[in-house]
């Protein structure tokens, strides 16, 4: 069993542990993986942990790199945000942890602070792409589109802990949260640009 393998059989298992400390044999004995398999490859839970965490950023990273194509929209920003927002359930546990993860271990902390400069970087860009094409408006001061990205990734990032605070952490609203972080964009419409939004959503 490959490590990859060993990670997506684990973690619906640790998902279910929410925020609780977890227990390697436990988990092991649910997954049926042996002791031996899981030490080919992870040193303990904490290195699995990382191991998870980085795997789940390049999953990520394969969906951002669409931000960065000509033909990019507005509609096709939704749509990797609903993507993301899944891929993020799969991984629920170290989302929901992700500040323990960030401050407990410097791989994670760099790895996290490189994707968020690289996911800044793309939206910046794609705003800016956006406004030369009629959909947004200009900043209104420098630094404006900056901030917009900002909001988005800190949204994006722990809308899983609001979820879970708010409507229960088996209880995962997809459709709630995305249409919220996508209408972050509303107050940098043009006409045009709210046509695409409301037509993106379905809205008359």
């Amino acid at each position: 069993m490959q490590p990859n393998e060993i990670i997506e059989k684990t973690l619906p298992i640790i998902n279910e542990q929410n925020c609780n400390p977890l227990e390697l044999e436990l988990i092991l004995e649910i997954a049926e993986i042996s002791s031996d398999e899981f030490s080919q490859y992870f040193s303990d839970i904490d290195d699995f942990l990382v191991k998870a965490f980085l795997q789940l950023c390049d999953s990520a990273n394969a969906l951002a790199e669409e931000i960065d194509q000509p033909s990019f929209s507005l509609e096709k920003l939704f749509r990797i945000i609903v993507r993301i927002f899944k891929l993020q359930t799969r991984y629920r546990y170290l989302m929901l942890n992700l500040t323990k993860l960030i401050q407990s271990n410097e791989t994670v902390k760099d790895k996290y602070l490189e994707l968020t400069a690289l996911r800044k970087a793309q939206l910046i860009h794609l705003f800016s792409t956006l406004e030369k094409e009629g959909y947004f408006y200009k900043e209104k001061f420098p630094g404006n589109f900056e901030n917009l990205s900002v909001q988005i990734m800190m949204l994006s990032d722990y809308w899983l802990s609001h979820n879970s605070a708010v409507f229960g952490p088996n209880d995962i609203q997809f459709s709630y949260y995305s249409k919220l972080i996508f209408s972050t964009v509303l107050p940098y419409l043009t006409d045009r640009g709210l046509e695409a939004f409301k037509s993106t959503l379905g809205y008359k």
